[in-house]
């Protein structure tokens, strides 16, 4: 262990979460040769674990790109290609969006913004060529240069790593009150932080999101389409949809409301037969100045956290930071500290 964390020499560590944040910051303290605990409760938000997992730099809605996304992207490419490699497996997926031009004039921003810098890089070509049972008459943007992870698969392998090291406990956290005084928590349990430490409840914009799993036989299976709802090919002729955005009801549980929505906006542009397999619903833990959330709360308490639904494009650039602000005490970026909440 260097000399810039010795502090911990008779510390324990923990994490609350094993989501995308937790799971990637737990790699990233194994990467330091720092032991540590993650806590996965029954309780905690599935958001990751039900997330399309799209490292996209680029708000498709407005074209717009995304604050810092040129520091969030390389590094986020870079950390799970290189964790592919080390582990032999695979979890990341290179694709490209067709972005389902509603408007004429959405054509032109497309051709305009193409020019920009950073988002010259992803905007790409419009493509004017039908696809069966695919309305597009105005055409598709093609979003190039991204990719989604499986986040499911990525948390679930890492989970049994900790396993088997007895470093996974899968039960309620206790609380601070059963720590030593030298021990720290990190918390990376999403939306639930307003719970515990309702002094931070005011820095979230939380949002519901509901998925749904089809089966389309019709649909492409070699792109990502994009019209107010995304279709993320899983292969098999299975699909992921979504996401719908809700403010109330902040819970897991699927609703008739979110469904119809869902199928509101697929069957807009897509006519073709489709099967729904299955619900799914999470809350993503938005921040309301939409920049993630990280810090010190006290000697014990720590955050890393907040980063909606944008987990797998900031966690890696993000997780580094911490880390050498928790390991070396160098300095957050303001704009990231959760000081500026409090």
């Amino acid at each position: 262990m260097c000399q810039g964390f010795l502090f911990l020499m008779n510390s324990k560590i923990y994490i609350l979460g094993a989501g995308i944040a937790g799971t990637t910051l737990s790699i990233f303290l194994d990467k330091a040769g720092v032991d540590h605990w993650v806590y996965d409760e029954p309780k905690f938000s599935r958001s990751s674990r039900i997330a399309a997992g799209l490292a996209n730099p680029v708000v498709l809605k407005r074209q717009k790109w995304v604050n810092a996304a040129e520091l969030f992207m390389p590094a986020s490419r870079q950390f799970f290609t290189s964790l592919e490699k080390e582990l032999k497996t695979k979890f990341i997926h290179h694709a490209e969006i067709e972005h389902v031009f509603h408007k004429a004039g959405e054509v032109n921003d497309w051709l305009v913004n193409s020019n920009k810098p950073h988002l010259n890089q992803h905007l790409g070509s419009v493509k004017k060529e039908t696809l069966p049972f695919v309305e597009s008459p105005l055409g598709r943007g093609v979003l190039q240069n991204i990719f989604w992870l499986d986040t499911h698969h990525y948390i679930e392998q890492h989970k049994a790593k900790l396993r088997r090291r007895d470093r996974l406990i899968e039960g309620e956290w206790s609380g601070t009150n059963t720590l030593k005084a030298e021990d720290k928590v990190i918390y990376c349990h999403g939306h639930l932080l307003r719970e515990s430490h309702p002094s931070l409840a005011k820095a979230f914009s939380p949002t519901k999101g509901e998925l749904m799993l089809i089966k389309g036989s019709q649909l492409p299976e070699d792109r990502i389409l994009h019209a107010g709802v995304f279709t993320l090919p899983l292969g098999n002729g299975l699909f992921k949809v979504g996401a719908s955005y809700a403010h109330q009801n902040l819970n897991d549980e699927t609703s008739a409301k979110g469904l119809s929505f869902l199928e509101e906006k697929l069957n807009i542009f897509y006519k073709g037969p489709y099967e729904i397999e299955e619900q799914l619903a999470g809350v993503r833990p938005n921040i309301k100045d939409r920049k993630p959330l990280l810090g010190r709360l006290n000697e014990q308490e720590y955050v890393f956290n907040g980063m909606g639904s944008r987990g797998v494009l900031m966690a890696p650039y993000l997780a580094q930071h911490f880390i050498e602000f928790f390991l070396q005490a160098k300095a957050l970026k303001k704009e990231w500290d959760l000081q500026r909440f409090i």
